[in-house]
């Protein structure tokens, strides 16, 4: 008769996760589709509460909404604080996103390395950003070398005919 607590307890410690995931994805949808619809303060609302569950595309896009003033009032800052987030989870594009606000911050070397991290995942606009960065730089040959990657995968991506 003990036993039958502890399975239950259990069980639930294991679905748990799977149902907080749930709920932040339909946040998240819902947040997308406000969105859609331009209903900017509407679509902050609901990716707030996704992005605060540790949903990663939503993070991203709080930081775009703290970013441009869509939904939120413009803060650079916490715009900042968002796509960190997303990006320490492996998202590309809050990669990307934290990378250009360190370059604009002139902190290079921070901005590099997100670059970088991005690129590894083989994402075209940081794999360019990235050698523009080189060029700028005078690392010649570390842009030629990033340019000749970014040719590769745009050409592994084309169909055949």
């Amino acid at each position: 008769m003990l036993l039958a607590p502890f399975f239950f307890i259990l069980l639930f410690l294991d679905i748990s996760p799977v149902v907080a995931d749930a709920r932040a994805d339909s946040w998240y949808q819902i947040g997308y589709d406000y969105s859609q619809r331009r209903r900017n303060d509407d679509a902050f609302k609901w990716m707030m509460r996704a992005a605060d569950a540790g949903h990663i595309a939503a993070q991203n896009n709080i930081g775009l909404s703290y970013l441009h003033g869509l939904g939120a009032e413009k803060d650079e800052k916490k715009a900042f604080v968002w796509f960190e987030k997303s990006a320490k989870q492996g998202l590309s594009y809050a990669q990307s996103e934290l990378a250009m606000l360190y370059y604009r911050q002139g902190k290079v070397k921070q901005a590099e390395q997100w670059w970088l991290t991005a690129a590894k995942q083989n994402d075209e606009l940081c794999i360019s950003d990235l050698a523009s960065l080189f060029l700028e730089q005078n690392k010649r040959k570390q842009a030629h070398i990033i340019g000749f990657k970014r040719v590769k995968i745009i050409i592994l991506k084309r169909k055949p005919r």
